[in-house]
């Protein structure tokens, strides 16, 4: 079976359980979860994807990083991928799963790149000024470059509006050469 639609299935059969269990927030967050403990622990990928492991050790693994910090249902889930032999496909799953929720939510996303790093109030502060006048709600992810000098450049989806000095002086460097 194509690993596209392996991730489509199971990814839109959890987000189903979420909404008609009135647990979407709770699972969105245990995916979130899910994906940090891929990311800072890539041996628990590599874990899961041997096939020389068990699958009750697997459960185990489960119960011991998880409980407590996770949905039974979260936890369930994972069990149930086991099982049918699909615990290689959590990133994906986990990144399907993040899209169908954005997608449903009405969330685009978006790059901030700035000169320097912004602190937590600065990202609120733009996060809330983009949903006041687009009328949107972004995932915003932050990224810096400093050839950019100051300023700012937003990008939500395909539209971009670059508010950076280094755009600014490009421009007066245009218009004098031009002049």
């Amino acid at each position: 079976m194509n690993e596209g639609l392996i991730t489509a299935r199971y990814a839109k059969a959890l987000y189903q359980l979420g909404e008609e269990e009135g647990k979407i927030e709770e699972l969105r967050s245990d995916i979130l979860i899910i994906e940090e403990t891929i990311k800072e622990l890539p041996e628990f990928l590599s874990f899961l994807q041997s096939p020389i492991v068990k699958v009750s050790a697997k459960f185990s693994i489960y119960n011991e990083i998880f409980t407590g910090k996770v949905d039974g249902y979260t936890v369930s889930f994972l069990k149930l991928l086991t099982q049918n032999k699909r615990e290689s496909y959590l990133p994906s799953i986990c990144r399907f799963f993040l899209q169908i929720y954005k997608e449903h939510k009405g969330i685009k996303d978006g790059v901030i790149t700035t000169a320097t790093p912004l602190d937590k109030k600065q990202l609120q502060d733009i996060h809330s000024l983009i949903k006041r006048l687009f009328k949107i709600d972004v995932d915003l992810t932050e990224k810096v470059d400093k050839s950019i000098i100051g300023g700012f450049k937003l990008r939500i989806e395909d539209q971009q509006i670059d508010a950076t000095i280094a755009s600014k002086i490009k421009r007066i460097k245009t218009e004098l050469i031009n002049s």
